[in-house]
């Protein structure tokens, strides 16, 4: 099978130029939206560490109330 140099040629030339206008207009756009989606699941990902601070928070003062009602309700009962 005989290769043909001048296409071999044109197809790396091809390649070169597709690579330069991918990353002349696509590769910023790409990194900024990617960007943004990380910069957008760190702030989920914080708000969700509160909210789990807080139920956990709320968690122990419940229990805490259901411990003196128990200790309340016992020493009624005797």
């Amino acid at each position: 099978m005989l290769i043909d140099w001048f296409t071999v040629g044109a197809q790396i030339v091809n390649f070169l130029i597709l690579v330069w206008l991918l990353k002349r207009f696509l590769y910023a756009r790409i990194l900024s939206a990617i960007r943004t989606r990380e910069s957008k699941i760190a702030a989920r990902l914080a708000e969700a560490e509160t909210a789990k601070k807080a139920a956990q928070e709320q968690l122990a003062c419940y229990q805490a109330k259901l411990k003196d009602f128990e200790q309340h309700q016992e020493s009624m009962l005797s």
